[in-house]
């Protein structure tokens, strides 16, 4: 055995007393299992070497499913067979510790293959379980996740090699849309996972594929694999591509939803912005809530980036930060301000080039409402600019109708745009006018210190809060 799994072993063998010896074997196993899925929760047990009783337990959230892992100290083939026959039921993983001796008798061996593959158990060791870790690339790191998942069959170190090379060379050909060598990554993948995981793995490719513009049709897998991406297959595209191609990644958004991108988590990547940016059009939010601190923008500036924060997908520019969410309820808590001037809000009103349908004004004794009929603009109302005039006039909500036909409310107190009743927007109507309407605006030309919030479109720079 080498390298560090084996390595880890060999050590915990080094502890002076059997209990130290077996806790230390447990708990390598364990760290090179949550490796490998670090969604999966690994159990120890009390047993070792036990027949029937597991060593650990693997179990994921969400799932309603586990998966037993019995550790061997003694890899003779004919033994394992006789055990799998008692433990079959569970689909377990069999970790021999020990390959010295394995391969002698040729016939056993078959048995055992077959056996396993009947059972839906894998079957492997530590030199297998380095081939599939050892090239550390993103692809292999997906196919140890679908093993330890959906792994069957004896998987050695011959099989797991070339189990790994044709992920590598397959994924690459995936994005220069040459089938061979995917159908050839596919069939060794097949032939060590179940169903559920093999189909995974496919939809992987397949979603490289067709994002390079590749046809459905001539994506080279005999397998069904209809549907939207999984939260799951998101997430392993995002930590396994490297392209800031737009396309591409308007491609795969096709079918994504705001809530698939928040479950993300907030160690996404870089990927998330480029997926964010190429698809704002199709991501729908309920609401957005904006948070900033007059003044606090540096002098240099920086490029507002999209990330996960808070349970909710965040834009974070120089000194704020705008919160969008699927439901107005996951939007964080709002900070309480005064409002902002109505001279301000006209400005900001004409710079975004829409129509104001209601505004709701604070002044020292009273607060007034003006609603516009019709197609009417309240910045055109002659009451609403004697309002202008009077210093203490603050504007506490103002509802603009967004070129969807639907008005959008923006209330200055809690930093807050939101539609009436179940009302969505797309992300780049949503944003363009809630980060401009709840934050002032300048167009300076400062390099690095633009948020596209419409790919394609001139750069805007983002400063000061509007609220005072």
């Amino acid at each position: 055995m080498s390298g560090e799994f084996s390595a880890a072993l060999r050590h915990a063998l080094d502890f002076d007393t059997p209990d130290r010896r077996i806790d230390s074997l447990k708990t390598s196993v364990s760290n090179f299992l949550r490796s490998g899925d670090p969604s999966a929760r690994v159990r120890k047990t009390e047993y070792f070497n036990h027949t029937f009783a597991p060593d650990l337990v693997l179990t994921w959230p969400e799932e309603n499913r586990e998966r037993l892992v019995f550790l061997r100290t003694d890899p003779n083939p004919e033994w394992l067979a006789a055990d799998l026959k008692i433990i079959a039921p569970s689909h377990p993983i069999m970790l021999t510790l020990d390959d010295s001796g394995s391969g002698q008798d040729s016939a056993a061996h078959e048995r055992l293959v077959m056996a396993a593959k009947e059972a839906r158990a894998l079957i492997t060791n530590p030199d297998a379980i380095e081939e599939f870790v050892s090239p550390r690339v993103p692809i292999t790191s997906v196919l140890t996740n679908a093993v330890i998942r959906g792994g069957l069959g004896l998987v050695d170190e011959q099989a797991a090699r070339g189990a790994a090379e044709s992920a590598i060379a397959g994924f690459s050909a995936a994005e220069h849309l040459e089938a061979e060598p995917i159908r050839s990554a596919l069939v060794a993948a097949e032939g060590m996972l179940d169903d559920e995981q093999a189909n995974r793995f496919s939809r992987l490719y397949r979603a490289v594929w067709e994002g390079q513009g590749g046809t459905p049709e001539n994506f080279p897998s005999h397998r069904n694999l209809a549907g939207p991406l999984t939260g799951r297959d998101l997430s392993l595209l995002l930590a396994t591509l490297t392209t800031d191609d737009v396309q591409f990644w308007r491609r795969i958004g096709r079918s994504v939803r705001l809530e698939q991108v928040v479950a993300l988590g907030p160690e996404s990547g870089p990927n998330l912005g480029h997926l964010v940016e190429a698809n704002l059009d199709r991501l729908l939010a309920r609401g957005a809530r904006v948070f900033g601190q007059s003044g606090a923008s540096s002098s240099e500036g920086q490029r507002a980036n999209w990330g996960v924060e808070k349970d909710c997908l965040a834009l974070r520019g120089d000194g704020w930060i705008a919160y969008f969410a699927a439901r107005s309820n996951d939007l964080p808590p709002h900070e309480t301000r005064r409002g902002v001037s109505v001279t301000t809000l006209i400005d900001g009103i004409r710079q975004l080039g829409v129509r104001m349908t209601d505004v709701k004004v604070q002044q020292a004794n009273f607060a007034i409402s003006i609603q516009a009929v019709g197609n009417a603009d309240v910045v055109d109302s002659p009451d609403f600019g004697q309002l202008v005039a009077r210093g203490d006039s603050v504007a506490q909500t103002a509802a603009i109708a967004m070129s969807s036909g639907r008005n959008l409310i923006a209330d200055f107190v809690t930093g807050t745009a939101m539609g009436h009743t179940n009302a969505s927007f797309p992300l780049h109507e949503l944003a363009q006018a809630a980060v401009r309407l709840l934050l002032e605006l300048s167009h300076r030309n400062v390099p690095d210190a633009d948020v596209r919030l419409v790919s394609g479109r001139d750069p805007v720079v983002i400063q000061d809060p509007l609220w005072e």
